[in-house]
């Protein structure tokens, strides 16, 4: 028997400049100590918030390895003591890897000053760059005293975050995390991980109460925005009454160009008629504030995310259980999305498929009947005007085509659909496609989206179509349906019909390809990936990220139904500097990631269809390069 021994590991103190430390904003100021609170002040805050404040709820470790393995050392100050919080919730320490839990350490039954806990978070993953957050503690006090990682890691920095400062939370016991079974479920670390975010933590259980020294403090922090949520710690209306104003005005003094989100209590389950006071004197304040002139103030109601119809999220009729917390999240992100003017969170995670070559049909026509209703695609056509095609649908939109053929005789249409754009001579490398399949013997049907065509640029946001009620179907329909009727007319001339987009018309071409077994082939280019990969820069207008529709078919499916019985080029510009690039993924393994919903699409098609992915790094930035037109002409040939 041979015994074998594992290597040693190599242990990195937390202030390791290769380890970043987020949400501790003092961290420095107190010599690396893993605490709230700047220690200059400590005479000055309440001794029970101070108290709480060694806490180190909301402080994260950062960082990005290639590690097999990643263990801590932590120290405990004592045991786990909480009724209404396991040991997981009170104690723990959870790590996530690229966004997923993985495993947590928390303190045992004999922790003590200078016991030192040794947890091995994972020792058999793949060695591989990965990112690591490591989350502390939401209602203990604890020291870490290594990250230990294999001898010959690779670190580097973590991904960076969509705003440069923190959101700053203050409030009460459910701001600290009461009670999240674990320390990665507070709703701050979910909202975070959500739109990609920084934050600190400064809820403080039972004494969140708006103290001028608390208001000074949260002040000190360069937030991207901050979010109010400490009415039910006070005693008594007067009590709010005496510190909310004030406490407001301290961060628009120090702050005024900082966005403040203000929330009213939640539901409880005693609902503690007082409670009901303080929704109304916040809304007196904060209603008074943005009628004074403040653009940059919001009010949320606490029921309307944690509501007295949701009180299966409480735990003890007071604190959010995860279900509440989730919900609490559900309601906050696309509130403070709006607010910091990033797009609305993604709720779909279409990482897994559906859609199999046997169901294939049937979920083809399940999307039809989603974009159109029961009357399926229209039959209508076009109105003719030499090359101009003009197709008129429902509202009133109408959209204008142009149908190019080369001078030669031909048999072969593609359909170029421009995107974001309102002209094909933009600098975006539309023109020389349009210009090179015309000379290799193809005819062109120039594209647009709805609202984005000369003469009709964009005077209604692709969003407010979906507001626009509708006789039947879903204001999908505005993007497919110039296609389809063009298509009416012009499919009898043609054997061959081919389809390429750019950006949104990269969308465009992936979803018509899926629902029109027609196109032979089809090439998004800088259009989409799957929701799961997003990142904030890369998600799209509503037609891109619709729950309802993409919850019946995810971007794979869509890749497959767009392949099946034909071939799919997908095209990724590395150098992309709007959408789907390297530049949007920082921390991701860019190449390797999109590698692996490629395999898994054609590993789902078998035999019955082509799916390819390129990543074109010829491209300077956001466009068709002249060496991806040719590369599709390529493909068009074999």
């Amino acid at each position: 028997m041979t015994l074998l021994v594992a290597a040693a590991l190599t242990w990195l103190a937390p202030l390791d400049p290769q380890l970043t430390v987020n949400g501790l904003p003092w961290l420095a100021e107190n010599n690396g100590e893993q605490i709230r609170l700047p220690r200059r002040l400590e005479a000055e805050i309440p001794k029970a918030v101070w108290n709480l404040g060694l806490s180190p709820s909301g402080g994260r470790i950062r960082f990005r390895t290639n590690s097999t393995r990643v263990a801590i050392r932590v120290e405990y100050p004592s045991a786990p003591n909480m009724v209404n919080m396991h040991a997981f919730g009170q104690t723990g320490i959870d790590l996530y890897v690229d966004g997923d839990y993985r495993s947590t350490v928390v303190a045992p039954k004999d922790a003590a000053p200078g016991k030192t806990v040794e947890h091995t978070f994972f020792a058999d993953l793949p060695k591989k760059a990965r990112e690591i957050t490591i989350y502390l503690p939401l209602y203990k006090p604890a020291k870490v005293i290594g990250i230990g990682l294999d001898e010959d890691a690779v670190i580097s920095k973590p991904r960076r975050f969509a705003r440069p400062g923190p959101v700053v939370f203050y409030g009460t016991s459910i701001t600290q995390g009461g009670c999240a079974s674990r320390s990665g479920l507070s709703y701050q670390a979910i909202l975070a991980r959500r739109l990609n975010l920084d934050f600190v933590n400064l809820g403080f259980s039972g004494n969140g109460k708006g103290e001028p020294v608390m208001a000074g403090l949260t002040a000190e922090i360069p937030a991207s925005a901050f979010v109010l949520d400490f009415s039910q710690n006070n005693p008594t209306i007067e009590s709010l009454r005496e510190v909310y104003e004030p406490f407001f005005q301290t961060l628009r003094t120090k702050h005024p160009k900082t966005p403040i989100i203000a929330v009213t209590p939640i539901a409880s389950a005693n609902n503690n008629p007082k409670f009901q006071q303080f929704r109304e004197h916040i809304r007196e304040v904060i209603g008074k504030k943005i009628a004074g002139g403040d653009t940059l103030l919001t009010l949320v109601e606490g029921y309307d995310l944690l509501g007295p119809e949701r009180l299966d999220g409480l735990v003890d009729g007071v604190h959010p259980n995860d279900l509440g917390f989730q919900w609490m999240a559900d309601g906050l992100a696309p509130v403070l999305a709006k607010t910091l003017a990033l797009p609305p969170p993604v709720l779909v995670n279409d990482s897994k498929m559906q859609v199999t070559p046997a169901t294939a049909a049937a979920k083809r026509q399940q999307i039809v009947g989603y974009i159109w209703g029961a009357a399926g695609m229209p039959k209508a056509r076009p109105v003719v005007d030499g090359e101009k095609l003009t197709v008129k649908m429902e509202t009133g939109i109408e959209s204008v085509l142009r149908h190019l053929t080369p001078k030669q005789k031909t048999s072969k249409l593609i359909i170029l659909q421009h995107g974001h754009s309102c002209s094909f001579e933009d600098g975006a490398g539309l023109d020389h496609a349009t210009s090179e399949f015309l000379k290799a013997g193809y005819a062109v049907l120039q594209a647009y989206m709805p609202h984005m065509q000369p003469g009709d640029c964009q005077p209604m946001p692709h969003d407010k179509m979906f507001d626009l009620k509708l006789s039947s179907g879903s204001a999908l329909k505005f993007f497919m349906e110039p296609i389809v009727v063009s298509l009416n007319l012009l499919r009898p001339k043609y054997k061959e019909i081919h389809m390429a987009g750019l950006s949104g018309g990269g969308w465009t071409t992936t979803l018509y390809a899926a629902i029109d077994p027609a196109i032979r082939t089809s090439f998004p280019v800088a259009g989409t990936i799957p929701l799961y990969l997003r990142t904030h820069g890369s998600v799209g207008d509503k037609e891109q990220y619709l729950d309802e529709f993409y919850q019946m078919a995810g971007y794979q499916d869509l890749y497959l139904l767009g392949a099946l019985g034909r071939k799919q080029v997908q095209i990724l510009n590395r150098k992309d500097n709007c959408c789907f690039g390297e530049a949007q993924h920082h921390g991701n393994d860019y190449e390797p990631a999109m590698r692996i919903y490629e395999k898994r699409v054609q590993q789902a098609l078998g035999t019955a269809g082509q799916f390819r992915l390129v990543i074109d790094d010829d491209a300077p930035k956001h466009m068709i390069s002249p060496q991806a037109v040719q590369r599709m002409l390529r493909e068009l040939r074999q």
